[in-house]
């Protein structure tokens, strides 16, 4: 892959996540999805993506984010919890990924999703993108926790509190 186009690809997301990054790279990271190794555990083969460590980050941050904003409305444990599982579940971050074009933007070793590839050279895209929770952890990694929950606050939990569509 072109390392000028995954640039300008980037900078493109950047403006959709509303949030412009120090190191860019962080954001490539995010949203690489190359197989990195395929091992066996316990039996069964194990696939690991680029982003897979970044979005095991990400994915911890936005729980965190979600219950302290549930903390900060005055939430009990019970509502935060409740409120926390409905906020922060795969069918939301897919339908965010999807929405948002932010799918688009991943790619692999050849590709770009919107390139729309040969079924056998595609992206990484199933039901549980791992693409928000990558990009919450990149931007954590970027810019630090005041801006990765001036980030949260602004952008994603609007969207994560949005009802779902009919």
């Amino acid at each position: 892959m072109d390392p000028k186009r995954i640039d300008k690809e980037m900078h493109d997301l950047e403006e959709i996540l509303a949030y412009t990054f120090y190191d860019i790279s962080q954001l490539a990271r995010a949203m690489r999805s190359v197989l990195l190794e395929k091992r066996e555990r316990d039996g069964k083969s194990n696939q690991e993506y680029a982003n897979d460590a970044l979005a095991c980050l990400g994915d911890t941050v936005i729980k965190c984010l979600i219950a302290k904003h549930l903390f900060d409305q005055g939430n009990r444990k019970g509502e935060i919890t409740g409120e926390k599982i409905k906020l922060e579940n795969n069918e939301v971050l897919h339908r965010i990924t999807t929405e948002y074009h932010i799918i688009d933007y991943a790619y692999n070793d050849k590709h770009f999703v919107k390139d729309d590839p040969p079924q056998h050279e595609k992206v990484r895209s199933e039901s549980h993108d791992p693409y928000i929770e990558a990009i919450t952890a990149a931007i954590l990694l970027d810019g630090g926790w005041e801006k990765v929950d001036r980030w949260f606050q602004n952008w994603l939990l609007p969207k994560l509190e949005r009802p779902k569509h009919s």
